[in-house]
């Protein structure tokens, strides 16, 4: 469980008076510290992670477990008064093999931010956030977007957090509504490096439905545009999910800021695709990807949880044309409230422009000029973890 810690906070009072008189200050606001966190360890077995086709054996599989990225962070909540109210999120991503740091090596990569609301009214938030279709993604993924590279590239097309972001949320009723910007930091250049997004959840009964639209400029005001709607329907212990993705971005975008600054929105740099549409976040052609995801979860018992699901990215950039594939089962048990194992496969494959992909070793350098990629074409995942909530 969380640690919680509660303070009050009195009002100002004359102690020695407070003390003579026996009434002690009466409380004026509530706030609250909340430690918590997870874990998840994994060994994992990988066919083809070298162009030799070589299997690999040992903990992780990209660094994080099958189901969730470790981490620890702090939430901080205080009651204002007359329906005010105020918090903030720091959150640290760390991988647990290791013990390094995560995203980038920023201290608190996963979150950081400071909010301000009122009941009715919603939540003002600024710093680092995740973007808006990341977490649309999460109410439609049978995995609530999983960890591991085999099951949650899909973040790579929207990227998972805005730096320097303002947010809105408001809920009423069945309906949230988010809305984001991510300022660029550039002098003079009001769209260069920035970020706006609008994300809509509703969610009734066994139905929950959301969209999402997103664009990001590069500091050259390239854009990449994405578009996102999915599904997820709940049939007494059996929910069944489904998403699409849309994604275009303009020739020459770069999500990386040129390498020499963490881009208003990370993750989108890295796991771009393959040689042919550039491994790298740079690439000469226009690229549209079309990611769709269907999946399946049973509680079978209050212990068993059981998850399939499949993944597929149709990638278009002039004449590189490719598809990448996944599907993935787990089976998870609980041997608590927080702590369960899970047993986990994936099986990956590729086509066309996606080609090569696993095991890859080719440059980024020689990628930006369209060289094909040395790896092999499918991969084989299996992995057995242990996670722990706290």
């Amino acid at each position: 469980m969380p640690l919680t810690i509660r303070m009050s906070k009195l009002k100002t009072k004359i102690i020695a008076l407070a003390v003579l008189t026996g009434f002690a200050a009466g409380a004026q606001a509530q706030s609250s510290v909340t430690l918590y966190g997870v874990m998840d360890v994994a060994l994992s077995y990988q066919t083809h992670t070298n162009p030799s086709g070589d299997s690999t054996i040992g903990l992780q599989q990209g660094n994080e477990g099958f189901l969730s990225g470790s981490r620890f962070g702090l939430k901080g909540d205080e009651s204002l008064g007359d329906g005010w109210r105020a918090g903030f999120t720091l959150e640290n991503g760390f991988l647990a093999n290791t013990g390094k740091l995560d995203q980038q090596g920023q201290l608190f990569g996963r979150q950081a931010f400071v909010k301000l609301g009122r009941e009715r009214w919603g939540d003002l938030a600024l710093g680092r956030q995740y973007t808006t279709a990341n977490t649309m993604l999460y109410y439609v993924d049978p995995l609530g977007v999983g960890a591991a590279p085999s099951n949650s590239w899909q973040v790579y097309l929207v990227g998972q957090r805005y730096d320097n972001a303002i947010s809105y949320t408001g809920a009423w009723g069945p309906m949230q509504v988010i809305a984001e910007f991510a300022a660029g930091g550039i002098a003079g250049e009001t769209r260069a490096r920035s970020s706006m997004s609008l994300g809509v959840k509703y969610a009734s009964g066994p139905i929950t439905l959301i969209g999402d639209a997103q664009q990001t400029n590069d500091t050259q005001s390239r854009r990449a545009r994405i578009y996102l709607g999915g599904v997820k329907a709940t049939i007494g212990n059996a929910s069944l999910y489904a998403n699409y993705l849309h994604s275009n971005r303009d020739a020459g975008f770069d999500s990386s800021n040129g390498g020499t600054d963490t881009a208003s929105i990370t993750s989108m740099a890295s796991g771009s695709p393959t040689a042919a549409v550039a491994i790298n976040s740079v690439f000469n052609q226009r690229r549209s990807d079309d990611f769709f995801t269907l999946g399946a979860s049973y509680r079978a018992t209050p212990s068993w949880l059981f998850t399939i699901g499949g993944m597929q990215d149709r990638t278009h950039a002039d004449g590189f044309d490719g598809t990448r594939t996944t599907t993935y089962g787990v089976a998870d048990y609980s041997l608590s409230k927080r702590t369960d194992v899970y047993l986990a496969t994936a099986y990956e494959w590729t086509s066309g422009g996606w080609s090569g992909l696993f095991g890859n070793t080719t440059t980024n350098a020689s990628a930006a000029k369209g060289a094909t990629l040395n790896g092999r074409s499918e991969q084989l995942s299996v992995m057995l973890g242990l996670r722990h909530l706290f």
